[in-house]
């Protein structure tokens, strides 16, 4: 008789830990990880192959297969959308990154303009920031949280270095205390901002992902560097709860150099019935089920470098398309968004319902949204709309890098920046 098996690992064992990288490929401490809830990571190890087709008089196609380039493309199954965590993935998509955080005291003024990737800020004679403490830097879309530690004096803050200051501001600075809860909103990062990137290439992460499958150093996972977005998708539906799904190219599976554990926060799922639908600035009650794409274009490139992991994965347009099912449908407002080409507002929101820093919540605001079909729906009782269409590029939108943006999506909650 066969040996049973005395070492298997099952799926419902697996964890999927994100941390941001300092530098592309590059993966960060284990401390920078955060774990992340989801229903399924699916990695896919692709590899180019290099065949000899050549004729050596026999009737063989294939005399020689050797490795080409390799890269990873992952994907993210549908899953519970956590409105702390959720948060890495859409700096990675988006890219431009606005914080708040709720006012106390002190208070300051910079005495000279802080920049971006400083850890040191000069300040005019006060209070010594407090190591441990969030400071917020600036006003409006130039506002950013970082996080005071030790060596500040009544003169200079001291920031964390893991956490630099992503902008340049000017020399008179307001710059205050905060805490929990905060705002952190998302856009498209274009090339006019005070970060410095003119490339239009956010943020990358790395991905770890235990299978419990021993490997090198059997620390049981796989661990993705240089982690670039191509798509995440938000859906509510009434009957079930907000989700999200996603979907990542990466360099081809390494090993960690740590054995990841679970440590995940207190924050719970929403269902979807709490959220909002405003159209035209009009809360609209008829809405079943609604859903966003995000899609951004990625090329992956591999050069003669003597390397096979991409020279680059490099992120260009975005492209955001939205969903909305009426039933029951209560009027023809949908199908004359569409004839008459409206591109109303459009926005979503949702919340936990509590205060303080246990408040989370989520909001998509769209400031034109072009409908481009709306069939009628005639699956149930009563009829409806199957209303789709596709964000437009706005200035409102837009976030400290300016230009245009489809959409921006807005996160509160106790996380003072991503």
């Amino acid at each position: 008789m066969v040996a049973v098996p005395t070492s298997v690992y099952p799926i419902c064992e697996q964890l999927l830990q994100v941390g941001k990288e300092a530098a592309f490929g590059s993966a960060p401490s284990q401390t920078a990880f955060v774990s992340v809830p989801v229903v399924g990571f699916m990695p896919d190890n692709k590899v180019t192959w290099v065949e000899d087709g050549s004729m050596w008089g026999d009737f063989v196609k294939t005399h020689d297969l050797q490795e080409g380039p390799y890269w990873a493309e992952s994907e993210i199954k549908e899953s519970p959308l956590y409105g702390d965590t959720f948060g890495h993935f859409l700096f990675n998509l988006m890219g431009d990154l606005v914080t708040t955080g709720t006012g106390t005291t002190p208070t300051w003024t910079s005495s000279a303009p802080p920049t971006a990737g400083g850890t040191v800020i000069s300040v005019s004679a006060g209070s010594t920031a407090v190591s441990g403490t969030f400071i917020q830097v600036d006003t409006a879309t130039n506002s950013e949280v970082v996080t005071v530690t030790t060596g500040s004096t009544g003169t200079t803050i001291s920031i964390n270095p893991a956490t630099p200051l992503r902008f340049t501001h000017g020399t008179t600075t307001t710059i205050t205390t905060v805490v929990a809860p905060f705002t952190n909103t998302f856009s498209l990062l274009n090339p006019y901002g005070s970060t410095g990137v003119t490339t239009g290439q956010g943020p990358s992460h790395t991905f770890i992902h235990r299978t419990g499958i021993p490997g090198s150093g059997n620390n049981n996972a796989w661990q993705f560097l240089y982690g670039c977005m191509s798509e995440i998708t938000i859906n509510g539906k009434a009957s079930g709860v907000l989700t999200w799904s996603g979907k990542v190219t990466t360099y081809k599976k390494a090993y960690p150099a740590f054995n990841p554990t679970p440590s995940f926060s207190a924050v719970r799922m929403i269902p979807a019935w709490k959220s909002t639908t405003s159209v035209a600035s009009s809360q609209v009650n008829d809405i079943t089920e609604w859903s966003c794409t995000l899609t951004r274009e990625l090329d992956v490139i591999p050069t003669a470098d003597g390397v096979q992991d991409p020279y680059l994965i490099g992120r260009g347009n975005l492209d955001a398309t939205f969903k909305l099912m009426y039933s029951p449908a209560l009027d023809e407002s949908a199908l004359n968004n569409m004839l008459n080409n409206t591109q109303p507002t459009l926005a979503w929101t949702i919340s936990n319902g509590l205060a303080g820093a246990s408040q989370v919540s989520f909001t998509l605001n769209a400031n034109q949204a072009a409908y481009k079909q709306t069939p009628m729906a005639a699956d149930k009782v009563f009829w409806g709309y199957d209303a789709s269409g596709e964000f437009i590029a706005n200035t409102t939108n837009a976030g400290n890098s300016g230009g245009r943006s489809p959409c921006s999506i807005t996160l509160v909650n106790a996380v003072p920046g991503y």
